[in-house]
């Protein structure tokens, strides 16, 4: 358990260290895009009121932006021009400033630190005014420019503005580039829209840019410099946001069909259901900020508010769902209640920008959005380090938080770069990418899962195969082994019958004889008829004695006192014994063991003893009248460690010997074999109860026989 919470640790900490690198990384990469994409002013020579703009017609010379120095008329609109009510150099008349520098934040709202108004005592105030109907912001900025080549063609774009934009040029209407009066019908676009700028014969244009937009406007305005390019294929920027919006579509597409598959592995598909509506909600607020799908100002503010809402919503629903599960998730009544208040209170932002007739000021809707976005974080971020820390899923989790932050944060920020490839698009494609890896790698792993558990249940049910095939073969060789054992149990009784039945006999028959003769028989003749009672009686205690330890070596393990046993002391005593039996008959006994050897093992002596008593007197009965009976001990492997080494002991006769079919059978209860003889009386239990004691002892024993030649008897155990 130690060595598992370490690794666990260490895994916990591992992630840590990536979930901070990545966050630097984060940080990193988004101040590079935002650096690399910046939209500068190009610094043109400036006199007079009169941009000199040194572009050709090579078709790859670089954009030119134009940021500084404007002229900015306030409260003039495309219909006064149009009207012929306003002509380019009526503004000298009216209040109208120079020196203006574009707000990306502000709009006309910030002119700049280098603005000088004429006309005015003060700046004026933007007033209301009302055409066709229409409450609106409007006001004019102007810019004069002088073209190297006065027959060539130019092109005007304005990537970044708040309003309903249209160009005029040299006193000629160019039409629309963005922005929509109706409410609720946008447009679409593709990419950055653009007029093109003719001048005159001395490569003069005057340009007039108008801007109306919606009184509850915070920045209304150019929001970005206007750019020039001498050729429309050298507009890259119009053409890199196009195929940036294609991939991430393309990704979206991807995740959606991918998904579908993949979303069958999924207990709840449900999380599946809200990816894709992140996917969309993220998409669609990129096109609506970038201009790809056209409204009018005060809609498109509404939108990218509810938007960006919605989607922080949805991210934290989505976060919430990998945790449904788990122990603190159910315990803690905070935690499952959290996604409840957290839409509760969207639902109200919402309501809120779609019904408060909201006045989009300078810090509303900003302030709402960022303080929703930061509670989204920190609630997760607490989720994560206090409750989920260590989950699965955990470090792909934060990964994903992370990238939705500084999408948000990047989204509230508004930054208009050069190209028109929004920063916090990066972090979404970064999610889709993590997103992509975790469900498809799971997905993997689940199906190398399955894979290996078909292998695993295909090699079970052959090895259960195979098992069952041998448990019926154990069966078979059971009950047949059964049917031989009720065979012998009935030789057995036959043999004990018959055993106990002669001594029985005997006794009875000296017994009688005894009665009957009374005082007429002699002393001699009725001690030699006492003796044989005794001998017989003892026959008989030997045979119950044999059957009565057997069944008790079998089923009493308590009947083993092991200690250390010298086998050449316990054979040196079963020695003595059988050699002083054997002396005046033909029969010889010989020991063999190493003087300087005790071999030692572990076991019980009393019935190790019993062992060598069997073998011993089995070897006594079964030979001739010249016998020779050896008995021989020594120790195997000693060039080994100890409990490598083993102890040997052969008990070898030259007797009747065994038939070869039946010496696999010689230690089964109750069996004799057929050469044993009827003179030679037994049960047949003396080698089972050899077995037994050898197997208790975890040792091994084997036989070698030949029919005339003999008996060799291995015992093999482990030294201690």
């Amino acid at each position: 358990m130690a060595a598992a919470s370490s690794n666990e640790r260490k895994n916990i900490s591992k992630q840590l260290l990536l979930v901070l690198l990545f966050i630097l990384s984060c940080i990193c990469l988004s101040t590079a895009i935002n650096t690399a994409n910046a939209r500068n002013d190009s610094g043109l020579a400036f006199d007079h009121g009169v941009y000199y703009v040194p572009l050709t017609p090579d078709a790859n010379s670089d954009t030119v932006y134009i940021g500084n120095n404007l002229v900015f008329v306030p409260n003039v609109d495309y219909t006064d021009i149009d009207s012929g009510e306003f002509d380019f150099y009526d503004y000298a008349q009216m209040p109208h400033a120079t020196g203006v520098t574009v707000s990306s934040t502000y709009g006309w709202n910030d002119l700049g630190p280098n603005v000088t108004w004429y006309n005015c005592s003060e700046p004026p105030q933007m007033r209301v005014i009302s055409r066709e109907g229409k409450d609106k912001h409007c006001g004019l900025y102007i810019m004069t420019l002088h073209f190297k080549d006065p027959d060539g063609t130019y092109y005007l774009s304005i990537p970044h503005s708040n309003g309903l934009v249209k160009v005029y040029c040299n006193g000629n209407n160019l039409g629309f580039l963005w922005g929509r009066h109706d409410e609720w019908t946008p447009s679409f676009g593709f990419g950055y829209e653009y007029v093109p700028i003719i001048p005159d014969s001395d490569g003069i244009a005057r340009v007039m840019i108008t801007i109306s937009t919606h009184v509850n406007i915070h920045n209304p305005g150019l929001l970005s410099p206007p750019a020039l390019d001498s050729s429309v294929d050298s507009m890259s920027y119009a053409i890199i946001p196009a195929l940036w919006v294609m991939m991430l579509f393309v990704l979206y597409l991807f995740i959606l069909i991918g998904g579908f598959l993949i979303s069958r592995t999924f207990k709840n598909k449900l999380v599946f259901y809200e990816l894709i509506l992140i996917e969309f909600l993220s998409l669609m607020y990129m096109l609506v900020d970038c201009n790809f799908i056209v409204f009018n100002a005060l809609v498109k503010e509404q939108m990218s508010f509810i938007l960006l809402i919605l989607l922080n919503t949805m991210v934290f629903v989505f976060i919430d769902s990998f945790y449904t599960t788990s122990v603190a998730y159910k315990k803690h009544l905070i935690l499952r209640a959290a996604p409840v208040i957290v839409s509760s209170i969207a639902l109200l932002l919402i309501l809120w920008a779609i019904f408060g007739n909201i006045q989009f000021t300078t810090w509303i809707p900003l302030v709402p959005e960022l303080l929703f976005t930061l509670l989204v974080a920190c609630i997760c971020g607490f989720n994560l380090l206090t409750v989920y820390y260590g989950e699965t899923a955990s470090f792909y989790v934060c990964i994903i938080e992370i990238c939705h932050v500084f999408f948000s944060f990047n989204a509230i920020a508004g930054f208009k770069g050069a190209y028109n490839l929004p920063t916090y698009s990066v972090f979404l494609a970064i999610a889709n990418l993590t997103l992509e890896f975790y469900y498809v790698s799971r997905y993997v792993i689940q199906a190398r899962a399955l894979e290996d558990t078909m292998e695993h249940m295909q090699f079970l049910v052959q090895e259960k195969t195979l098992r069952i095939s041998e448990i019926n073969r154990d069966l078979y060789t059971t009950n047949k082994k059964l049917m031989e054992n009720e065979q012998a149990r009935k030789t057995v009784l036959s043999n004990v019958s018959h055993d106990l039945r002669t001594p029985i006999t005997a006794i009875r028959g000296y017994a009688e004889m005894l009665y009957t003769s009374g005082q007429n028989m002699p002393e001699s003749q009725k001690t030699n008829y006492l003796k044989n009672i005794i001998r017989r009686s003892e026959q008989m205690e030997r045979i119950i004695s044999d059957i009565v330890e057997l069944t008790r070596l079998e089923s009493n393990a308590n009947e083993f006192q092991f200690m250390d046993v010298s086998i050449s002391e316990l054979l040196d005593e079963v020695y003595m014994i059988y050699e002083a039996d054997l002396q005046g008959s033909g029969k010889k006994i010989t020991l063999d063991i190493p003087d300087n050897d005790l071999l030692f093992v572990r076991a019980d002596p009393k019935k190790l003893s019993r062992v060598f008593e069997n073998l011993i007197s089995n070897a006594i009965n079964y030979t001739f009248e010249e016998a020779k009976i050896e008995i021989k001990a020594w120790r195997e492997g000693q060039e080994k460690s100890i409990e490598n080494q083993t102890i040997c002991i052969d008990i070898k006769d030259n007797g009747i010997g065994i038939p070869a079919n039946e010496v696999s059978m010689i230690f089964d209860r109750f069996y004799r074999a057929k050469n044993s003889g009827q003179n030679i009386k037994g049960t047949g239990i003396g080698l089972s109860i050899v077995k037994t004691i050898i197997d208790r002892h975890d040792a091994k024993i084997s036989v070698e026989s030949a029919i005339g030649t003999g008996t060799v008897f291995h015992i093999v155990m482990r030294a201690n």
